[in-house]
């Protein structure tokens, strides 16, 4: 009779099974969205130029003009730059599935640590973090690394140690600050490790500072992501740390942090909680350090802390809910979820308005640059844009720019200082400030064409006559 029973279980899907389905689901998912208007934002488009000079024959590869140095984007890019015009959805697709990979991660987190119900309020409380959906949506890498960070603390609970150590050099190709989390994981793990895997993780852990340093270093400048980062203006005012440190707070909602704290005081013997606490912590020590000593401190860069501490928060939420039934019995724990999923959506409307706010913008963005690639064909197309002499843009549309007019990134400016061509759209989240005039003779603007939010403007010496070639062609 047990034979009988035995045999009528359904089976089980494997890991790889499990893996596969996740992934396969988040990718699809991801493709859907490409449906909607979608466009890339100014880092990610960096990413897709770089990709395509590197692999483009009689392409310079340069980093000038750009934002900082990001390796594992490119490794994406540059094969996707052989698809031509497809490479920027390409791209998205990557993003949006590394975001969609990052709230499955968290439930199967929160799953592993105390059940369905934490890995529901951990996968909630990740999407209504601060322009996580945002970021998504645009192309930008955080939603990515945080899918790496959590995967790869799951993956090492399973007992998949070498999957999280590579999930942890891709995460270290996206932010510096998984760095020393690395080296002390591959040092934890050395004497567990037959050679032939030491000799990988040594591999790995050399792999992060070669594609780093190696890229910028062919042009004469292997810390350029360095100096370029310690460059921006994160606007950090007189007291850089304690700005950082706000920032990293304000990422996810106040009771989700309470709940975080609750987790590690309910479970003070839980080696895992305790450990994870400690890298959350750890992160945002990192961030404000490297603040104070003169990054941008940007909140962005504080996410993967953010992300833990929506795990934790789910941990600490059904800790909660399950003491208060063990004290009080079953209602007593019902009154108790409930209260607390009353808290929880007090202060998740604002965050979501704004999210949708900002997600609209971000699908708006892609209206304005498709007004853009229509305004360059109004000038004259490409060759007659560059006979024009130098090229100016709104800051954020500076690197879409250089990707329609497939050129360097230093070939389009953010303030034009010599004779030349603006393409000038108005102020606003998606397309950033205008490009302003600088030249030091007297100057004079024709106007050469409107395209939706677009004024194309030449700018020229008092009395000098256009570059031949430049502008709309002849009727």
């Amino acid at each position: 009779m047990s034979l009988v029973r035995e045999r009528s279980r359904p089976a089980i899907p494997s890991a790889t099974t499990v893996a596969a389905l996740v992934i396969g689901g988040a990718l699809a998912l991801a493709a859907v969205s490409l449906l909607a208007p979608s466009i890339p934002s100014y880092d990610p488009f960096a990413w897709v130029v770089w990709g395509r000079e590197l692999l483009k024959p009689g392409q310079t590869f340069g980093l000038a003009g750009g934002p900082s140095w990001k390796p594992l984007p490119v490794l994406f890019t540059a094969p996707f730059s052989l698809a031509g015009s497809a490479a920027p959805s390409l791209w998205l697709l990557v993003a949006r599935t590394g975001a969609l990979l990052a709230l499955a991660g968290a439930f199967a987190l929160g799953l592993r640590l105390a059940g369905v119900w934490a890995g529901l309020v951990a996968a909630a409380g990740l999407l209504l973090t601060q322009d996580f959906t945002s970021l998504a949506w645009r192309g930008a890498s955080e939603p990515l690394l945080m899918a790496c960070v959590l995967w790869a603390v799951e993956r090492h609970l399973a007992g998949r140690r070498g999957s999280a150590f590579w999930l942890g050099v891709a995460a270290a190709l996206i932010r510096p600050e998984v760095w020393p989390f690395l080296v002390l994981y591959a040092l934890w793990r050395w004497r567990e490790t037959e050679r032939r895997e030491q000799a990988a993780m040594i591999g790995g852990l050399l792999l992060v500072p070669l594609l780093w340093f190696g890229p910028p270093g062919l042009i004469g400048d292997p810390f350029s992501a360095s100096s370029h980062a310690a460059n921006y203006n994160g606007d950090t005012g007189s007291n850089p740390g304690w700005t950082a440190l706000k920032r990293g707070l304000g990422l996810a909602l106040a009771p989700l942090w309470v709940a975080a704290l609750v987790a590690v005081a309910l479970r003070p013997r839980d080696r895992v909680v305790r450990a994870v606490a400690i890298g959350a912590v750890a992160w945002l020590a990192l961030v404000v350090v490297m603040t104070i000593g003169g990054y941008p401190g940007l909140a962005r860069f504080m996410l993967p802390a953010a992300a833990i501490a929506c795990v934790l928060a789910g941990v600490g939420a059904v800790e909660l809910t399950r003491r208060a039934a063990g004290a009080g019995g079953t209602a007593l724990g019902a009154i108790a979820a409930v209260a607390l999923l009353a808290v929880g959506v007090a202060f998740a409307v604002g965050p979501a308005r704004t999210e949708v706010h900002h997600t609209r913008t971000a699908i708006d963005a892609a209206r304005l640059q498709h007004q853009l690639t229509r305004a360059i064909a109004a000038a004259g197309g490409r060759s007659r844009v560059l006979a024009c002499g130098a090229i100016a843009v709104n800051h954020t549309a500076q690197t879409a720019l250089a990707w329609k007019l497939d050129v360097p990134l230093d070939r389009v400016a953010l303030t034009l200082k010599r004779p030349g061509i603006v393409f000038r759209g108005p102020q606003n989240l998606a397309l950033g400030a205008p490009p302003p005039v600088d030249m030091p003779q007297p100057w004079r603007k024709v106007p050469l064409v409107h395209v939706g939010v677009w004024f194309v403007r030449l700018v020229l010496p008092d009395h000098a006559p256009a570059p031949a070639g430049c502008g709309p062609r002849p009727a």
